[in-house]
């Protein structure tokens, strides 16, 4: 259980980084004049209903982070190869990289309405705060909650 907290608390901080940091790399650069900008307000997309989903979803965004990083450091090679059997070679590697990175965003479009080319924010919604505790503390706690879920009731 220990570890498994930890885990939890860190998978979300990891998942608002991870999602934050591919936001930031993949946003379009702003075209809009400044005198043209356009308001924007935030919509929700996608709800995580468990620690499991987070976790899946974390994962996801990670995968999808380092094939976009391949990409980037594929194309970089590629330009500066002069080697044209090498340059072949690259150029065969980034497109299958691409093309799988290509196929991840949509799926993660039509799974959690996400994509590499948008900016997210994530909001924590319901937060679960635990502590370490003995059995008789423990016993103690679940006895008040349950005095005041029935004190709630009446």
């Amino acid at each position: 259980m220990n570890n498994k907290l930890i885990r939890v608390i860190s998978t979300s901080l990891t998942l608002a980084a991870s999602a934050a940091v591919i936001a930031a790399e993949a946003a379009p650069k702003n075209t809009v004049p400044a005198n043209e900008a356009r308001v924007q307000k935030l919509v929700r997309v996608s709800t995580l209903n468990s620690i499991e989903a987070n976790r899946e979803f974390q994962a996801n965004v990670q995968l999808m982070q380092a094939q976009r990083q391949a990409v980037i450091e594929l194309n970089a090679a590629h330009d500066k190869e002069s080697d044209a059997n090498r340059k072949k070679e690259l150029k065969s590697q980034l497109d299958s990289v691409l093309a799988k990175l290509n196929e991840n965003n949509d799926k993660m479009r039509k799974t959690y309405g996400f994509s590499i080319d948008r900016n997210y924010t994530v909001v924590i919604e319901t937060a679960h705060v635990y502590m370490f505790v003995t059995d008789e503390e423990a016993a103690k706690i679940e006895a008040a909650a349950k005095a005041e879920a029935a004190k709630q009731k009446k």
